[in-house]
């Protein structure tokens, strides 16, 4: 299989370099965050805490263009993180299919480095069960 920048590789190892590739590629400055944080604030009908935090983070000094970030931009960058991170927590590092408990922000740390825990014993025993 064809994987990044032409070179071969299994279709595993394939996945995992582009997901690291996008990880690399995916970022936001803090004035990034701190415009689409106030823009969730005024959009949300919070004016005085959009006031509040736009002062104090300099929002109006910074260089972004507000008419080319769409209405509704953090939500929707949070609910895509949060699909990504259900995919990357379904999907082993082989490529296969684990099984994860559903996604929940109410669910403590710890219960989630439990799960995580959990789920790299069952691939490392998969890989043992394969190797043999």
């Amino acid at each position: 299989a064809t994987c990044l920048a032409g070179s071969s590789s299994s279709t595993a190892s394939c996945g995992a370099k582009r997901w690291r590739l996008l990880g690399l590629l995916m970022s936001i400055t803090s004035d990034e965050l701190n415009f689409l944080v106030y823009r969730y604030l005024h959009e949300s009908g919070f004016r005085h805490s959009a006031f509040t935090f736009g002062c104090e983070s300099l929002v109006n000094k910074s260089n972004i263009n507000g008419a080319k970030i769409a209405p509704g931009e953090l939500v929707n960058l949070v609910q895509r993180g949060i699909m990504y991170t259900e995919l990357e927590r379904s999907v082993a590092d082989d490529g296969t299919d684990c099984e994860a408990a559903p996604y929940s922000l109410t669910a403590s740390a710890r219960e989630s480095k439990q799960q995580q825990q959990k789920q790299a014993q069952r691939a490392a025993q998969q890989q043992q069960q394969q190797q043999q």
